[in-house]
């Protein structure tokens, strides 16, 4: 492991273009399960709630299922903290190693931890978005509407149009801006590091194969418990165990070239 962590220190150190891609898996060290492994929400929530079509039928019936969760425990995104490995990303922006996460989580712990360049690739559970004006308000004003009774479908303070959580459900098209600002960054990135996603969903699985196919000389660098789906095909170098101790110890190796540089 300490062989592979140096290359890939190596390679960020040297790198001009880094980013990441985040996955599910970066964020169950703060608690928040992910989707699909053993276990997993989707174990406990029919995915289905999520589409786009079942939500248009019944809103109310959908704003219910996300108060249950909330109130369970399954899904409670507002209480989590960000973890070690959100943190080392931040820090390795901060040193301008890193350019952009992107990432598919809908959280918002990458900017609680301190990143600023984050692109949303499935928007972001903590907050609600008009469907008719697109106006925004934070996720808990609406639950707080509807936990007085208020309301059972959540409507706009503006236009009157229903509200829904600003993240991207089954059967919608990932947000344009975030669409452009991934492809953009990933033709460009000399690095990429693929932490905590399985590479199963697509489109964010096609970021590293893009990536390579842009530029057969970028490098991937993957941390994750388990190999992705598409590791044979696309990762250089594959740390496997917690995110959250190998981007430490990764940070701590990239720091220790940029020192040795400035000597």
């Amino acid at each position: 492991m300490e062989d592979l962590i140096a290359k890939a220190a190596d390679l960020l150190a040297r790198a001009r273009n880094a980013i990441a891609l985040t996955g599910a898996g970066i964020s169950t060290e703060s608690g928040i399960p992910d989707f699909r492994s053993p276990g997993g929400l989707w174990e406990r929530v029919d995915p289905a709630e999520f589409s786009i079509d079942r939500f248009l039928q019944n809103p109310g019936r959908f704003w219910r299922i996300h108060l249950d969760m909330k109130r369970s425990g399954d899904f409670d995104l507002a209480s989590a903290k960000p973890n070690p490995a959100h943190f080392a990303l931040a820090r390795m922006e901060e040193l301008e190693i890193l350019k952009c996460v992107i990432t598919q989580n809908v959280d918002n712990l990458h900017q609680r931890a301190g990143s600023t360049e984050v692109v949303e690739f499935h928007g972001n559970l903590l907050r609600a978005a008009c469907m008719k004006c697109r106006s925004l308000e934070p996720i808990e004003d609406v639950e707080e509407r509807l936990l007085q009774g208020t309301e059972e479908t959540p409507r706009c303070k503006k236009c009157g149009g229903v509200v829904k959580p600003d993240a991207v459900f089954f059967g919608e098209a990932i947000p344009s801006k975030a669409m452009a600002v991934s492809q953009v960054q990933t033709q460009r990135c000399d690095v990429l590091l693929v932490v905590g996603s399985s590479l199963q969903v697509f489109p964010a699985a096609q970021i590293p194969i893009t990536a390579k196919m842009k530029s057969p000389a970028a490098k991937v660098v993957e941390i994750n418990r388990d190999p992705s789906a598409l590791h044979r095909e696309v990762t250089d170098i594959l740390l496997l165990g917690s995110a959250g101790e190998i981007l430490q110890r990764l940070l701590r190796a990239v720091e220790d070239r940029i020192a040795d540089r400035m000597l």
